[in-house]
């Protein structure tokens, strides 16, 4: 394998008559130093003090196929001994893994718990499209059902709004056709997200049922008002089931962490007084909390 080096090589060039003279200027030796050819070539290497470049011979650089450039590739991190710029393997981004033949190969693009979704419905497990612009990441999956339908959480909250205001004589008041949820166990199976949403907006302007509003309001690239809704509380025992998981996708999207402190509501009602929010204190990863109070929105996306 041919090494290209600089020497101490040099003409200096005085008058047209080479010699040594420090008062002149060094011009070091394309030539000498590899650079042969007079023409450019694919692949090849130009000098820098000259119109000469170094042109590889034909399979000179063969099993060195890699330039270690483009996406999922630690730009010019090639590992081991190079062959004029190209190396046999590379390192990868995070979320990318080697794969001789293929490169640096993205590790997972399947729509799974934790994984990022994109404003074009695209999922993946590295946050490589985002961080590079190539595309905007729009939310990290949370749930995906029996059905195969995935839902998505909002990269952090939209605000703190109550769940329900006191009507005219002080009272919060019962949603019409929206199930009543008296235990942890029975709310941790409702995933009717945008169903209650839906019956709750029904019920009341945004200003009496402020939650389920925002919620429905709350658009990104990709989407639109009305495509989001109310996480159910379903959905927050998944988070909570898969917590790390799940953090771990919002950390490489750039989201804000979903923790402890997130204190967020659901679509889900328990009475005409209390509605389900998310927790971290017990197994199920819901609690009531009274409707006449604000906590954060995260709102969810079904695709």
């Amino acid at each position: 394998m041919k090494k290209l080096l600089y020497t101490t090589t040099a003409f200096v060039l005085c008058g047209g008559i080479v010699q040594a003279n420090a008062a002149c200027i060094a011009t070091p030796s394309c030539y000498d130093m590899g650079y042969s050819s007079t023409s450019s070539c694919d692949s090849g290497l130009k000098c820098p003090f000259g119109d000469y470049w170094y042109c590889p011979k034909d399979g000179e650089c063969a099993e060195f196929p890699y330039t270690c450039f483009g996406r999922g590739y630690v730009e010019a991190a090639g590992i081991g001994a190079d062959c004029n710029g190209k190396y046999v393997k590379c390192e990868c981004y995070e979320g990318f893994e080697w794969k001789d033949g293929k490169g640096c190969v993205e590790s997972s693009t399947e729509c799974k718990i934790g994984s990022i979704l994109y404003s074009d419905m695209s999922c993946s497990s590295s946050g490589y499209d985002n961080d590079y612009g190539i595309k905007t990441a729009i939310g990290v999956v949370v749930y995906i059902g029996d059905d195969g339908k995935r839902w998505a959480l909002a990269l952090e909250s939209i605000g703190s709004y109550d769940w329900g205001r006191y009507n005219t004589i002080g009272q919060t008041e019962d949603i019409s056709g929206l199930t009543n949820y008296t235990s942890e166990t029975s709310a941790s199976k409702d995933y009717a997200s945008c169903e209650n949403s839906e019956k709750i907006r029904a019920h009341g302007n945004n200003e009496i049922h402020a939650a389920a509003w925002a919620a429905y309001n709350y658009s990104t690239e990709g989407t639109k008002a009305g495509d989001w809704c109310l996480p159910a509380a379903g959905i927050f025992t998944s988070i909570y089931n898969n917590h790390s998981t799940i953090n771990t996708g919002f950390n490489r999207a750039g989201g804000i962490l979903y923790t402890e402190n997130s204190d967020a509501w659901s679509s889900s009602e328990r009475s005409y007084e209390y509605a389900w929010m998310s927790t971290f204190n017990n197994r199920y990863g819901v609690q009531v909390h009274s409707k006449n109070f604000a906590h954060n929105v995260y709102p969810v996306l079904e695709f």
